[in-house]
């Protein structure tokens, strides 16, 4: 899109990026790539470490001596504004603390460094407002949002610049406005944390309160999915037989309907014996194992990856499908299902061990009723949170609005 410059408050004026700087470069990585980063030395930073006003230092990596010299060009300097400008993370910006310098920047991170009469957290903040994300992202991008920032492109931001002491004024008072914000947003997001743990204490503390227990196997079959034939592939074009992707479960026990993809009748015949029906639970046992939900009535008789398994009861007098996907939310079933150890490999959970897993069991009345009490619960704090999301988005909309007042000189 062609950037609309606005008119600006006295003594306020309009540059390019290029001509508020002294220098716009990114680095590069050393050779043998992450096997070569040191324990410690000199910092180097990349794209996890820049975000919006924050630099995380989590996975920072470091090299030596003769690593840092091979990149001199980009040197980080104290006050230096550094920007993302390739991935997921593209345009997120922020200026890194003098205790992590000396530092170098790699291939994905721009260094821009603003000259005497720009003060370093004024551009900062200016680069992290919304408006002037999308001016680098989508500016004669097609309509298309941008996946990599050249070094012309940075230069060419248009920039709206006051004198230096009424940057450091702005940039004073969005300091304090923006930290608040942050620290409120940072406090509902803990609420929402504490009614998750609620919910997932809950949920553990009524299945732990049963003690008769039976493996999954005698209640239910654990069936596998299957792969495609070889040298078949998936299509976007719609058919009488959806492929069920470990890609397509959620978080919420649910399925993502919109990235469905199908596969042929001819195929199709090849593999149905590996469908899914609307009364069984599906979980994935590779990629993101563990993740359960219910088939959606859609995608009754839809054929199912082999990353994935189905758990059909086989006495519905017994054993409640909605009480058996609860238990699956549980850490008692994670820990039985080895999903809890996060420091041993697990590639794939095997369905040998799936059906042996136990289940705490009581009367079928007593699992409707556990469901219900569960639900209940559930609904409570799913509005809660949905509030308190509510309240989030309200702040983040206060944060954008703020710093767009900031840069129109109405702060």
């Amino acid at each position: 899109m062609e950037q609309v410059l606005y008119p600006l408050p006295n003594g306020w004026q309009w540059y390019k990026l290029k001509n508020l700087t002294t220098k716009i470069g990114s680095g590069a990585t050393p050779k043998g790539g992450e096997k070569s980063y040191k324990p410690s030395g000199i910092s180097l930073i990349r794209s996890l470490n820049v975000h919006d006003c924050f630099f995380k230092e989590e996975n920072l990596a470091f090299i030596d001596d003769k690593q840092a010299n091979s990149l001199k060009n980009v040197v980080v300097e104290s006050g230096d504004v550094l920007l993302n400008i390739t991935g997921a993370s593209i345009a997120r910006c922020c200026i890194v603390p003098d205790e992590f310098l000396p530092a170098r920047v790699n291939q994905h991170v721009t260094i821009i460094r603003p000259t005497e009469n720009v003060d370093s957290k004024f551009l900062n903040y200016l680069l992290v407002d919304p408006k002037f994300k999308a001016q680098l992202l989508w500016q004669g991008a097609g309509g298309a949002t941008r996946q990599a920032l050249t070094k012309k492109m940075v230069e060419e931001l248009d920039i709206p610049l006051p004198n230096l002491p009424e940057q450091k004024r702005i940039a004073g008072k969005l300091d304090a406005l923006l930290t608040r914000i942050a620290t409120a947003i940072e406090h509902l997001q803990e609420s929402v944390t504490l009614n998750d743990s609620l919910l997932q204490s809950a949920l553990d503390g009524h299945f732990a309160a049963i003690s008769e227990r039976m493996k999954i196997e005698s209640l239910a079959e654990v069936k596998g999915g299957k792969r495609l034939p070889k040298g078949e592939k998936l299509s976007d074009e719609v058919t009488d037989h959806p492929y069920i992707r470990v890609a397509d479960f959620t978080e919420k026990g649910t399925i993502d309907l919109s990235g469905i993809k199908y596969i042929s009748k001819e195929i199709h015949s090849q593999i149905k014996r590996y469908v899914i029906s609307k009364h069984d639970l599906y979980i994935s046992i590779a990629g993101t194992i563990g993740k359960t939900g219910f088939v959606p009535s859609e995608l009754d008789g839809a054929n199912l990856t082999e990353n994935a398994a189905k758990l059909v009861i086989k006495d519905k007098q017994r054993l409640d499908l909605s009480y058996l996907y609860l238990f699956t939310l549980t850490s008692d079933f994670s820990a039985q299902a080895g999903l809890a150890t996060k420091t041993v490999a697990q590639p794939k959970l095997a369905l040998t061990r799936l059906g042996k897993i136990e289940i705490p069991m009581c009367s079928l009345k007593e699992q409707k009723s556990l469901v219900t009490t569960i639900e209940t619960l559930k609904n409570k704090i799913h509005d809660a949170e949905e509030a308190l999301l509510g309240k989030i988005e309200d702040l983040k909309s206060l944060n954008a609005s703020i710093l767009d007042s900031a840069f129109k000189g109405e702060l």
